[in-house]
């Protein structure tokens, strides 16, 4: 059992030297530009240690629509983006809004973790260029830990990183000081649920199944 789960921890490690290799390779923004969103690192655990998510969520503070990646959020209105594999019927990869759909339809919103921070328009620039270039598939070192962590930390400039296990990730965000029940997402509509296909020049958002958002 201890080699098992010193091979387990070995492979996590090897994930978040990945995780941080690519958060670093980012240009840090300037925060001296007013802010126009608050983004969000999320994680929600269903069966511990084993059963979670975790997620990026992202407000709109302005009083014009932002663009984050290629979906377009109206004042004061939020969007998630995570990635998924085997809970979708659309494919592996990157997807819009299943989270600030299904936790808040599903009253799962009181458990989900999260850590909140700022952004302006430059950081935002970085996120939607981010998101659209993000290797769209999932995979044992591109789950939906790595993706959030990646992406929080080229945005904020953190070091966050991420572990295999979605209980680790949930401590994780707590360690950085993420609280429970404290976010309130957004309720976006079923047929705001969309998947991105491909990544840089090719990415583009399709509708998804009643299976994939439910």
């Amino acid at each position: 059992m201890k080699k098992l789960l010193a091979i387990i921890l070995a492979l996590a490690m090897a994930v978040s030297g990945l995780t941080v290799a690519f958060a670093q390779t980012e240009t840090e923004p300037e925060n001296s530009d007013e802010t126009v969103a608050t983004i969000s690192l999320c994680s929600n655990i269903y069966v511990w240690p084993i059963s979670g998510h975790t997620w990026i969520y992202v407000h709109n503070n302005s009083d014009e629509p932002i663009k984050v990646g290629h979906y377009e959020v109206l004042p004061d209105q939020g969007m998630s983006i995570g990635a998924f594999s085997f809970s979708v019927n659309d494919g592996w990869g990157l997807y819009y809004n299943i989270e600030s759909y299904k936790e808040n339809a599903k009253n799962r919103a009181h458990n989900v973790r999260s850590v909140s921070e700022e952004i302006n328009a430059e950081q935002l620039a970085t996120l939607s260029e981010n998101l659209i270039n993000y290797p769209n598939y999932w995979g044992f070192v591109n789950n939906c830990a790595t993706f959030s962590f990646s992406i929080w930390n080229s945005v904020t400039g953190d070091h966050y990183f991420s572990l295999l296990i979605p209980a680790i990730s949930d401590f994780m965000i707590m360690c950085g000081g993420g609280k429970k029940g404290t976010l309130k997402m957004y309720q976006q509509p079923r047929d705001q649920v969309f998947r991105q296909v491909g990544f840089g020049e090719n990415a583009h958002l399709e509708p998804v199944s009643d299976y994939t958002a439910n």
